[in-house]
C-alpha cells in the first residue's frame, strides 16, 4: 500500500496556549484557532464523554458526561503522535484525544464561524452574505 499523495495535508500545531477561559492553537498554515474551555471540554471525543459504539443488540449509547463544570480550564496538554492533542482538565478528566481535523472543524474564531454559517467577516464583524 502506498501513501495517497493526492490527499491534502492538514496543518499541524506550532504553538498551543492555555490561558484563562480559552485554548488557542497556532497552526503551521498561519491560522490561529480559538476555543472556549467549556466548548472544548464538552466536545471531548472519549468514550466516557461521547459514548461508545453500540454493542450487538444495543440500539443507542448514552454518554456519561453532559456538561462541563463551571469554570473548567485546560491545565496541561500533550501531543499524541502526529495527529492529535490530549488535554488534562481542571475537573480531573484527561482521556480525550482531539485529532487535528476535529480541532480545525470546531474552531471558534470569527473566520471559521463565518465559514460554517455561510457569512463573511467584515470590518464591523460578521456580515450576512446575500443570496445569489
Amino acid at each position: 500500500m502506498g501513501m495517497d499523495v493526492s490527499a491534502p495535508l492538514l496543518p499541524v500545531p506550532r504553538k498551543v496556549s492555555l490561558g484563562g477561559s480559552q485554548v488557542t492553537i497556532a497552526w503551521s498554515d498561519g491560522h490561529l484557532s480559538v476555543y472556549s474551555n467549556g466548548t472544548l471540554r464538552e466536545a471531548c471525543p472519549c468514550a466516557i464523554c461521547a459514548g461508545e459504539p453500540p454493542a450487538i443488540g444495543v440500539s443507542r449509547v448514552i454518554p456519561l458526561m453532559v456538561a462541563a463544570p463551571e469554570g473548567i480550564a485546560a491545565e496541561r496538554y500533550s501531543m499524541v503522535g502526529r495527529y492529535a492533542i490530549s488535554f488534562a482538565w481542571s475537573d480531573g478528566h484527561s482521556t480525550g484525544i482531539y485529532p487535528y481535523d476535529y480541532l480545525l472543524e470546531m474552531c471558534e474564531c470569527d473566520t471559521c464561524r463565518a465559514r460554517r454559517t455561510g457569512r463573511k467577516v467584515g470590518e464591523g464583524g460578521l456580515i450576512s452574505e446575500g443570496r445569489r
